[in-house]
This record gives C-alpha cells, sequence and structure tokens, in this order.
C-alpha cells in the first residue's frame, strides 16, 4: 500500500498566487475541497504575516502557516506566534554593514507581535523605488533607526533589502561569497521585475517550520505533501513525502521535484488539489 498523505504544504508567490498576485475562484475553491476532504493544508513563505493576511483574506484558510521562510510559526487565526527563530545581533549587524556598504537601506525584519513594527530601516539611506513599492504592496510598516550596524538587533529574524532585479542579483552574488558559511541567503523575483534579496540564522528553512506545524498534528514527513516554486521551497520539495514544483518553477525545483505539476497562469494548484483530494492517495487528518 502506497503512502497515504495527509497534509499539504503550499508556497504563496508563484504557487497559490497567479502572476497578477491574486488567488483565482477556482484556486479558493480546491483548497477547501481539500480541506473538507479532511486534509490538513499549512501555508509556507518567505513573506512576513502582515505581508500575507490580503492572501490569507483572499483564501479564507486560517491555521497554523509558516512565514519568513521558516523563522516563524503564527496560528492566523488567533495571530499568536508559536515559534519563532531569531538572528544573531552580530550577524544582523554585519549584515546590515554589508547592505549599507552597497549603498542600500537594510531591511531588517522583525516581529511585530513583540518589535510593534515589520521593518527596521538605517535612517541615513534612502528607501529605493523597488522598496517603496514593494512596502506598499504589502502594507509593512518601517521604522528608520538611527544605524542598524550598531543596533541590538532583539527582535530581528530577517536582513535583507529590495532592488531592481538586476542590482539584486549582482548584490546576491556578493553576499553569498561574504556570508553563506554564516546565514541561509536567498534571491527571489517577482513577475513585475523586483528582486529580494533576504539572509536568515542558518537553522532557519520552510521544511523546519513545516515539522513544527505537523508535530502539532501528529502528522510524520512521509505524509507530508510539499508545492512550490521558488529556491526557498527546496527544503521542503527535498524532504517531503511527495515533493511537487509548479510548472513555473525555478530550474532548481524543476530538476529536484518527484512531480511537475501546471503553471500558476493555469490554475495548476488547483487542478493538483482537486485530483489529490479524490484520490486514494489522500487520507484525512482532520475528522
Amino acid at each position: 500500500m502506497g503512502v497515504k498523505y495527509k497534509m499539504i504544504a503550499v508556497d504563496l508567490d508563484g504557487t497559490l498566487l497567479s502572476p497578477s498576485g491574486q488567488v483565482t475562484p477556482r484556486t479558493k475553491s480546491a483548497v477547501h475541497g481539500a480541506l473538507h476532504a479532511g486534509l490538513l493544508i499549512c501555508f509556507a513563505t518567505g513573506r512576513n504575516f502582515t505581508e500575507s493576511q490580503a492572501v490569507l483574506d483572499a483564501v479564507a484558510h486560517f491555521d497554523p502557516a509558516v512565514f519568513v521562510g521558516g523563522a516563524l510559526i503564527i496560528d492566523t487565526r488567533t495571530r499568536l506566534t508559536l515559534h519563532r527563530t531569531l538572528m544573531d545581533g552580530q550577524l544582523a549587524r554585519d549584515l546590515s554593514q554589508f547592505f549599507e556598504s552597497h549603498g542600500h537601506a537594510a531591511l531588517a525584519l522583525q516581529d511585530r507581535s513583540t518589535a510593534g513594527v515589520d521593518y527596521l530601516a538605517t535612517r541615513g539611506f534612502d528607501l529605493n523605488h523597488a522598496t517603496e513599492r514593494w512596502l506598499k504592496i504589502t502594507r509593512a510598516t518601517v521604522h528608520r533607526t538611527a544605524d542598524l550596524a550598531q543596533h541590538p538587533h532583539d527582535h530581528t529574524i530577517r536582513v535583507g533589502i529590495v532592488a531592481p532585479a538586476k542590482t539584486a542579483k549582482s548584490v546576491y552574488d556578493e553576499l553569498r561569497k561574504a556570508f553563506s558559511a554564516r546565514a541561509t541567503v536567498h534571491c527571489l523575483f517577482t513577475p513585475d521585475g523586483l528582486g529580494i534579496v533576504e539572509a536568515f540564522d542558518p537553522s532557519v528553512n520552510k521544511w523546519q517550520g513545516i515539522l513544527h506545524v505537523a508535530r502539532r498534528h501528529n502528522v510524520q514527513p512521509r505524509e507530508i505533501v510539499a508545492v512550490g516554486d521558488d529556491v526557498n521551497d527546496l527544503s521542503m520539495i527535498q524532504n517531503a513525502g511527495l515533493g511537487i514544483a509548479m510548472g513555473n518553477a525555478c530550474p532548481e525545483l524543476l530538476q529536484c521535484a518527484a512531480q511537475v505539476i501546471g503553471r500558476n497562469d493555469g490554475d495548476g494548484l488547483a487542478i493538483f488539489l482537486e485530483e489529490l483530494a479524490a484520490s486514494a492517495a489522500a487520507s484525512p487528518a482532520r475528522n
């Protein structure tokens, strides 16, 4: 007998969301169809909770979810932080210095539940147009502080920048050379040409966050399906019982996934969820 899957970990951007950043009616219906079949659905995103709220409202599913690439697990119904992985203060200061030395306003992501704000940014650096656009889209709040390279970083979870894609790629290449042994680093690109460069504590990844949620429901790793499209999804695609890449996924994900499904511009996730919920491979985790 094959493995029965009980939980589906779903990325947001490029997976749940269409290229225009929307939850399509078919996708919302498929999510609720899977829930009705008794499957657990755990969203796992690189966004923080503030940046994800509009998506959660659109899909109308509120359960514990993984945010900030695995650094935060939040019960989205009660808004209670269940788990957080903070960054070492010296690492956060060194990363801030790195980004600022390259002429960028470093964004130090905070746990809003304890810090009261989404991001800190050094006061002496202007926020570029790409950053302003990202903050407007995600409705994130920023507090300008004197010097992030000297800040204690008691609540910092991630340090990064937002920039035009070409600039972001150049900064990422240098960041990886300087910090790959000390931090988890990613570079992600949005469909409208923004590049997001980010660094975390080295223990942070989406898979570890998903496992935290799975343990709350006594779900085993082999009983988890993970669906994603970008480099920050690699850990969950490689370790889940069934790793699924979207048809629009990056080459690294396409190479390691057990299965490739349709693109996010054609309701690929919705079609997969519909088929899984109706198949013998799905096993209810909820009564």
